[in-house]
C-alpha cells in the first residue's frame, strides 16, 4: 500500500537500442517473475534498424507494455526520464530502471519494492547482479572512494591493484543481508518516484555513463539513503545494451560524463581532474594505438560530440 492507502503501482523503464531480442527476453523475465501491479514503459531509442517494427508487433496489444518510439537516441539519462514522466502521468509510486540486457530472477523486483515500502529513508535499492555465466558482478560501493582509491580502482591503474580490488569484490559478494551503500549500479535498481522528483530525476546533461554516480550524489546530498539487497538477484549480459566491448565512441562519452560528474557534483580539485584526464588520454593512446586504430584516436581528441 502507498501513503494514501492504495495499492502501489510500479513502472518499469526499459530502453531498447538495436538489441530488440534482448529486450524481449528481459520483458519475458519480468512477466514470469513479478507479482506486483506493474506497467513496462519501453522506449525504442532511435535504433535505426528493425527494432521499432518488431517491438510494435510484439507489444501492440499488450496491456502491460507501453511502447514509446523515438526516431532520436536520447541516451540513458534523458531516455529514462521520458519513461519516468510517463510513469508519473499514470500515477506510479515506484520505478524500476532496467537495462534491456537484464534477466530477472523470481521475486527480484518484488523484494526491491518491499524494501522501499518498508524503509522510508531510502530512495534506491539495488539487487545482487551476476553475469550470464554465474560470476558475481560488484554493483554497489559501500562508501565513496578517496582520490587515490578512485584512480587505482577505476582506471587502467587497476591492473596494478588487482589483488586489492578482488578482495573488495569478495567482501561485497559474501554480504547476505540488506546494507546501506553510497552507489548503486544503473544497470538495474528500484527507486521511490516521489523522492526522485525531489532530486530532479536523472541529469539530462549526460548521454551515457556516470548517471548513477550523479544520482547517488544528488540523493545523498538531499539526505536520502541508498540500499543493497543481495536476496534480489538479476542476471546481466554486460555491455549488450551499449553495443558490447570497448569502442572509442563509448569511451569518449564515458570520459566526458566522468569529468562532468566530478566538476559539477563533487569537490574534487582541478589537480585531481587533470591527473584523471591525463590517465584517460593515455588509456586511449595505449588501447587504440595497440590496435593501430589511428582514426579512433583522432576522433577521441577531436571536439566532435
Amino acid at each position: 500500500m502507498n501513503r494514501n492507502g492504495c495499492a502501489y503501482m510500479v513502472g518499469i523503464a526499459i530502453i531498447n537500442y538495436k538489441t530488440f531480442q534482448k529486450t524481449i527476453e528481459c520483458i519475458n523475465s519480468i512477466r514470469n517473475t513479478i507479482m506486483s501491479d506493474y506497467k513496462i514503459y519501453l522506449l525504442e531509442n532511435g535504433s535505426n534498424n528493425e527494432s521499432a517494427s518488431i517491438l510494435k508487433e510484439a507489444y501492440i496489444d499488450a496491456d502491460d507494455v507501453e511502447l514509446i518510439i523515438s526516431d532520436k537516441n536520447h541516451g540513458y539519462a534523458r531516455g529514462n526520464n521520458i519513461c519516468i514522466n510517463k510513469m508519473l502521468e499514470d500515477g506510479c509510486d515506484i520505478a524500476v530502471i532496467s537495462n534491456n540486457d537484464i534477466i530477472c530472477s523470481d521475486n527480484a523486483i518484488d523484494l526491491l519494492i518491499e524494501d522501499l515500502k518498508n524503509n522510508n529513508d531510502y530512495i534506491i535499492f539495488g539487487p545482487r547482479i551476476i553475469s550470464s555465466d554465474g560470476i558475481f558482478q560488484n554493483s554497489v560501493k559501500e562508501r565513496r572512494y578517496t582520490n587515490f582509491e578512485y584512480l587505482k580502482k577505476s582506471t587502467y591503474l587497476a591492473n596494478f591493484f588487482k589483488k586489492e580490488i578482488t578482495q573488495e569484490n569478495k567482501k561485497i559478494e559474501i554480504i547476505n543481508k540488506k546494507i546501506d551503500v553510497s552507489w548503486v549500479s544503473g544497470a538495474f535498481f528500484a527507486c521511490d518516484l516521489t523522492k526522485m522528483r525531489e532530486i530532479d530525476f536523472f541529469d539530462k546533461n549526460t548521454f551515457l555513463f556516470f548517471e548513477e554516480y550523479i544520482l547517488s550524489e544528488k540523493a545523498i546530498k538531499k539526505g536520502y539513503k541508498l540500499g543493497y539487497d543481495p536476496n534480489a538477484i538479476v542476471v546481466h549480459y554486460h555491455a549488450v545494451s551499449t553495443g558490447g566491448g570497448l569502442n572509442v565512441v563509448s569511451k569518449k562519452f564515458a570520459d566526458k560524463s566522468e569529468m562532468y560528474y566530478f566538476k559539477t557534483y563533487t569537490n574534487k580539485s582541478k589537480i585531481f581532474r587533470l591527473v584523471l584526464r591525463m590517465i584517460r588520454s593515455l588509456e586511449v593512446l595505449y588501447t587504440f594505438g595497440k590496435r593501430k586504430e589511428w582514426k579512433s584516436i583522432k576522433y577521441y581528441f577531436s571536439r566532435e560530440a
